[in-house]
């Protein structure tokens, strides 16, 4: 059994795919009022599976029967929380309430990322303090 089983580097991929819908997130809000702009309305699983494509060794895969496969399909999060909003009269098609929104939800799951990494590595750490017995 490997010790690691690819479980890092999934918390890896979805950190930088945290990390880099947050930036995402910020760059809509700070061209709210620039006119014409055009808010980037992807979603955490395009990020995802932009980084498992730059990372061809970390998948996300199910490791269980019983648990939702991995889908391109954005049904599931694209009905209510990502509707295009009405552009404004300048051109401007961000709505600041969805973005702080869509950062807030980041933030929690960034925050659920960084407690499953903190999980992983204390388990470690028993681990080696056990083997030294």
């Amino acid at each position: 059994m490997d010790m690691f089983s690819g479980g890092f580097q999934r918390i890896e991929s979805a950190m930088v795919a945290r990390e880099k819908m947050q930036g995402s997130i910020t760059s809509n809000i700070a061209n709210a009022d620039t006119p014409n702009y055009q808010a980037d309305k992807r979603n955490f699983t395009d990020f995802l599976a932009e980084q498992n494509r730059q990372n061809s060794t970390s998948r996300a895969d199910t490791t269980h029967r019983m648990h939702i496969e991995n889908t391109s399909s954005t049904r599931l999060s694209s009905g209510i929380f990502h509707q295009d909003s009405a552009r404004k009269m300048d051109g401007n098609s961000v709505d600041v309430q969805t973005e702080m929104a869509r950062m807030s939800e980041n933030q929690l799951m960034h925050e659920l990322s960084m407690r499953l990494l903190k999980g992983k590595l204390g388990g470690l750490l028993n681990a080696i303090k056990e083997g030294r017995r």
